[in-house]
Formats: structure tokens, C-alpha cells, sequence
């Protein structure tokens, strides 16, 4: 039988019980005290950083946007120079690549002559990665910056999904017609052969004619929504939440609109289904997927799992389906089934309600005017203009290029009055590619015509798409200067964290004492 303790030492255990709550509420309080300060610390550098902007503090901003830029390509740079198959691999072959092309084999780079020769094996395979880089670019620049991207699809590609199909149906055949962007032979009737009796303008070889095209773009679109997914993951992996992604689903949250809720619903619906549910979310035009990249970032997964889904939804599946809308928007054969319908339909209109609505003519009248915005966005090379012209284009020949547009007559005096530069009331080759753009050397017709006098509207259009690629180009600033922030202000709050962690540990030991 045990022996019974004595009162004095029922007391003692009563007091040492009530010294160890009262040290055990004590050391509650300092950890909450601690963790008030870290977050209080944490949300006044988030205010800070959302003051950094170029229109309100543009040193800063730029300081800390060169500095993000310069670290990013630092690291990227030393990850590729630290691995062997660059060394052994990628240099030597760029060496052999221009040994071949200036010395050893300058042949197989020859270029082509349009309906005379093909290009040399090694100039066709030099084109192709030009060609792709160029579509990847203007995918990238579509959809990166968080919605703010250009619209080079309206601008670049669906004009030349246009281009292709009108010249398909110009030369009434597709075999060997060169539907490629940049190659000089682009779209001319002398490369095809075969019977020209349009038994090969079917849609699925135009579709196939623009597919690679629309693809490499698609997979471009992809790469520019790994930002959104890349802010977010970086703060959940720093250890905090990503202060934009919950004031955005906030945001969507308090309201009502249709755009809101379609942005919880991608939440939710990302959270629910992963790879298949980003997949299915890319593979539509979605204006809410800036949404599903932080999410997807935000949830930590795993990189490839978000831009294979991803680039399989845009690249593959989205941008085959506009491709084929456009194919067919453009080719006469669907229009034509397309106008039998909608004149069945005004003609049982007509029957029923006794008055003639006009919706074929309405449908005719909406396709030329699509038709001729986007066939003046077409980009050519200035070369083309002159094809089969003797000498430089006077206003006849102007005329003729702008004969079949609204108010073309009027278009062609600007157009020469603009570009006639030694006012000899001609154009010639030199002048024109003073018309032409840095980027891809081409020029439009839409392009060389400076607008109707001092119009307000065109002047206000100008305006507009300046401020869109400015728009475009701070908010890209913005928010990389932000982000260099973000890892300096985690850098901040880290430490404090530590200095209260090691206040914690002397008290601690105290208490164990």
C-alpha cells in the first residue's frame, strides 16, 4: 500500500501545477504576440509593394525591374552553362552550323526561287526554327501579363489564315502552294502543281495548310500563362499566401457579375478535376485563365502537370477549333451553304410574319466588311506590290491595289501623297520599305494609308492602341518589380521570425529550469 502524502506535499504540487499553466499561458501569449508581429510586418510591406508602380514610384520600380530581369537571366544562364551537353553538344553544333553556312557548304543554304528552285536542305531547316520562333513570340506576347496581353491573333494570325485561303482559291488548287509566314515564296501561285481545278480546295487540306502555324502559336499562348502560375506557387512555397490570388477570388466573391462567378467556378473546378480540369479550361477561349494558372500555383502543381494541360488545351485542341471556324468563315464553299440557310430561314420569316427581313443580304454585307478588315491587315512583303509592274506605282497603279475597298479612290491619293517622298507622283520600291515594319520587314495596306485628314476618330484609335502596348508593357514592369519585392520583403519577414524564434528559446530554457 502506497504511502499517503502529506498535506505539505499536496500543497507543493498544487503550486508547481499552477507556476507550470501559469508559465504555459505565458508562453501562449509571447508565440501569439510573435505571430502578430510577423504578420503585421508581412501586411505592411504587402501595402508598401502594391504602391509600386512606374506612374507612382517609376525609379523603384525600374531599379527593382532590371534587378528581377538581371537575376533571372543570370541563374538561367549558369543553370545552362553547368550542364556538359551544352559544352559538347550545343556549341560545337553551332560552330559546324556556321562553318557550314560561310564556308564549308554555303549551297545548302541557297534561298529559293519561286517556281525555279527549291531552297538548300540546311536553308529550309534555318527557316523553320525562324518561322517557329516567330509564331511562339506572338503567342507569348498574346497571353502573357496577367489579361493584358496583345491581340496578335487578330493582329498576325487570323489575317493569315484569311491570306491562305484566298490564295488557295486564287491559284484552285493547295498542292505546293507555301503558306509559311516569312518565306519569300508565300502564297505565290509559280510553287503549286498539279491540276488547277480546285479539286484540292477541300477544308481539311486548308486546315492543314495553317495548322503548324496556329499550333506553334497555341503552345506559345501556354508558355504566357506560366506568370500567373509561377507568382503564386513562389509565395505559397515562400511560406505565405498569395496576396493577389485572394484578393482576386475575394473580389469575385462580393459580386455578381457573370465574369466573377465564372472565375470561382474555375477555382473550383480546377481544385476539383487537376490535370484533365486545366486541360478542359484551356481548350476554349477562357478570359477567366489567369485564374486557373494561380490557382494551379497556388494549390503547388507540379509545373509540368499545369503546361502540359495547358499546352495541350491551347495548342492542340482551342486553337485547331479556331482555326477551323476561320477556315471556313473564309472559304466561299461553306459561306455559300452558310447563305442557302439564313435565305431558307428569311424566306419562312418572310411567309410567316409577311415581311422580308434581309438576312442574307445583311449576312453578305457583314462578311465582305470582316473580309476586308482583316484582308487590309494582311501583311505582305513590299516586293509583292510591284509584282508584274514595269516600272513604280503612279496612282492608277494605286488605285487598282485599293479598288475593291470602301472609299478606295480616296484611300489611294493618301496613300500616295504619304509615301511619294520625292513628290515625282510615284512610289517607288525604296519609299515603300520605309512603310515597312522592324519586326517582320512586311508591310499592309491597311497600314500604308495615314488615315482621312486630321479625323478624330482615327487620331483616337491611334491613341487607343498606343496605350494598350504601353498599358501592356508597365503592367509587365509592375508586376516583375513586384515580384523582386515580394522576395526581398519574405527575405524581411523571415528574419524576424528567427530574431522572435531565438527570444523564445533563452525563456524556454528558464521555464524547464
Amino acid at each position: 500500500m502506497a504511502p499517503k502524502a502529506t498535506d505539505k506535499e499536496v500543497r507543493g504540487a498544487a503550486s508547481n501545477g499552477k507556476e507550470n499553466v501559469k508559465n504555459a499561458a505565458n508562453s501562449g501569449k509571447d508565440e501569439v504576440a510573435a505571430s502578430n508581429a510577423v504578420d503585421a510586418l508581412r501586411e505592411e510591406l504587402k501595402a508598401n509593394r502594391e504602391k509600386i508602380q512606374l506612374w507612382r514610384r517609376p525609379f523603384t520600380t525600374t531599379k527593382l525591374f532590371v534587378e528581377y530581369i538581371a537575376r533571372f537571366l543570370a541563374k538561367r544562364t549558369a543553370k545552362l552553362l553547368a550542364k556538359p551537353v551544352v559544352w559538347l553538344g550545343f556549341f560545337p553544333a553551332v560552330a559546324l552550323w556556321l562553318a557550314a553556312k560561310h564556308r564549308l557548304a554555303p549551297e545548302l543554304f541557297s534561298p529559293p526561287v519561286c517556281g525555279v528552285k527549291d531552297a538548300g536542305i540546311l536553308w529550309q531547316l534555318d527557316f523553320a526554327v525562324i518561322e517557329a520562333a516567330w509564331w511562339l513570340i506572338l503567342g507569348i506576347l498574346s497571353s502573357i501579363g496577367f489579361g493584358t496581353g496583345l491581340h496578335s491573333g487578330l493582329m498576325f494570325l487570323f489575317p493569315h489564315v484569311m491570306q491562305v485561303v484566298g490564295a488557295a482559291e486564287g491559284c484552285h488548287t493547295t498542292a505546293g502552294l507555301v503558306a509559311w509566314y516569312q518565306h519569300p515564296c508565300k502564297l505565290d501561285c509559280s510553287t503549286t502543281y498539279g491540276p488547277k481545278d480546285d479539286s484540292t480546295v477541300t477544308f481539311f487540306r486548308l486546315w492543314a495548310l495553317v495548322t503548324v502555324p496556329c499550333m506553334v502559336w497555341g503552345i506559345g499562348t501556354a508558355v504566357g500563362e506560366i506568370p500567373p502560375y509561377a507568382v503564386a506557387k513562389a509565395a505559397r512555397t515562400a511560406g505565405s499566401a498569395d496576396s493577389e490570388f485572394h484578393a482576386e477570388v475575394e473580389e469575385a466573391k462580393s459580386k455578381t457579375d457573370p465574369f466573377s462567378r465564372m472565375k470561382i467556378w474555375t477555382i473550383n473546378f480546377t481544385e476539383r478535376h487537376g490535370f484533365m480540369g486545366v486541360f478542359l479550361l484551356a481548350a476554349w477561349p477562357n478570359a477567366a485563365f489567369d485564374m486557373c494558372g494561380m490557382c494551379c500555383g497556388y494549390l503547388l502543381m507540379p509545373f509540368w502537370t499545369f503546361f502540359l494541360a495547358t499546352a495541350c488545351g491551347k495548342g492542340i485542341v482551342k486553337v485547331n477549333l479556331q482555326a477551323a471556324f476561320f477556315v471556313n468563315l473564309f472559304g466561299s464553299s461553306f459561306f455559300h451553304v452558310l447563305a442557302s440557310g439564313v435565305d431558307s430561314l428569311n424566306a419562312s420569316l418572310a411567309t410567316t410574319m409577311g415581311k422580308d427581313f434581309g438576312l442574307g443580304d445583311l449576312l453578305v454585307k457583314g462578311r465582305k466588311k470582316l473580309l476586308q478588315q482583316f484582308e487590309l491587315q494582311s501583311r505582305i512583303a513590299p516586293e509583292k506590290l510591284f509584282h508584274g509592274q514595269d516600272g513604280d506605282l503612279d496612282i492608277h497603279d494605286v488605285k487598282q491595289l485599293y479598288r475593291k475597298y470602301t472609299g478606295g479612290d480616296d484611300i489611294a491619293h493618301r496613300v500616295l501623297a504619304e509615301w511619294d517622298k520625292n513628290r515625282n507622283g510615284e512610289i517607288c520600291i525604296n519609299e515603300l520599305r520605309e512603310a515597312a515594319s522592324r519586326t517582320d520587314g512586311m508591310i499592309s495596306l491597311g497600314a500604308l494609308d495615314p488615315g482621312a485628314g486630321q479625323s478624330v476618330v482615327k487620331a483616337c484609335w491611334d491613341m487607343f492602341v498606343v496605350g494598350l502596348v504601353l498599358f501592356f508593357v508597365m503592367s509587365i514592369m509592375n508586376q516583375l518589380a513586384q515580384l523582386k519585392q515580394q522576395e526581398l520583403d519574405e527575405a524581411r519577414v523571415a528574419e524576424l521570425a528567427k530574431k522572435q524564434e531565438r527570444k523564445e528559446k533563452p525563456k524556454e530554457a528558464d521555464k524547464t529550469k
